[in-house]
């Protein structure tokens, strides 16, 4: 029987979801739960591996047992996950279900914590831009992104090679709050490339700092030339928040 389940987690002492030999991984903790409380070896498989250092409000992951569990096993499987990792809920899945393959559409956030100051309390959950940011012009540089793209001018140059990097971005927009200091970039798309969110929120403080201009972005985008965007800015700032299916 396949199971679905729905995760949070705070990613900071993580190298990302996937498993990695030595490494310390979501995805190891997850499995190593599952499989002591049910007594036998446990694959899990999820929606989006999320980077070292990533979060995830939302993330889903699906695995088979040969049982049935009780409605409340994401309670009980809690205590034998590390305090930063928490099921949110635990379900069973329909016929053909895939973490992965079934999803329809993935929202990602990026923060943005503008500050000159060094800002300890924040560091873990955002990227800290000492820059003064034009978010108008953010704004408008995102309106280019929206609608289905090429996005390899966006994507680690290695990860693609030889695949499609075209992609459809539904929902793209910038979010202001705490009097103005934390900006909450949310992307919902059809799918992501590797690192794409990161390198588009890079791409779009060098719009708000006056590196490049609105109209950049456009030209950025058609290039597909990944050189000619931003930098691909800290895991510490992105969230998966949810997956819809």
């Amino acid at each position: 029987m396949r199971y679905k389940l729905t995760i949070c987690y705070d990613g900071s002492d993580f190298y990302g979801f996937q498993r990695q030999r030595g490494l310390i991984s979501v995805q190891e903790c997850l499995e190593s739960a599952l499989s002591t409380k049910l007594n036998t070896p446990i694959s899990t498989v999820c929606a989006g591996r999320t980077d070292a250092g990533v979060h995830a409000l939302g993330q889903v992951v699906h695995f088979d047992y040969d049982g049935e569990l009780p409605a409340d096993f994401g309670f009980r499987l809690n205590p034998l996950l590390p305090e930063s990792i928490a099921v949110l809920s635990c379900e069973p899945a329909a016929a053909g279900f895939h973490a992965r393959f079934s999803a329809k559409r993935k929202t990602y956030r990026y923060d943005i914590y503008l500050s000159k100051l060094h800002a300890p309390l924040k560091r873990r959950y955002a990227h800290i831009c000492v820059y003064d940011l034009n978010v108008e012009n953010m704004r408008k540089a995102c309106a280019c992104l929206a609608g289905e793209h090429d996005f390899r001018s966006f994507a680690l140059a290695e990860s693609v090679r030889g695949k499609s990097t075209v992609r459809t971005i539904f929902d793209i927009r910038l979010e202001e709050s705490e009097g103005g200091k934390l900006l909450s970039l949310y992307v919902t798309g059809d799918g992501f490339l590797h690192n794409m969110v990161r390198a588009i929120a890079g791409t779009l403080i060098d719009v708000g700092r006056g590196r490049f201009s609105p109209q950049d972005m456009q030209t950025i985008l058609e290039s597909k030339d990944r050189r000619r965007a931003g930098k691909t800015v800290e895991g510490c700032g992105l969230f998966l928040v949810n997956v819809e299916y």
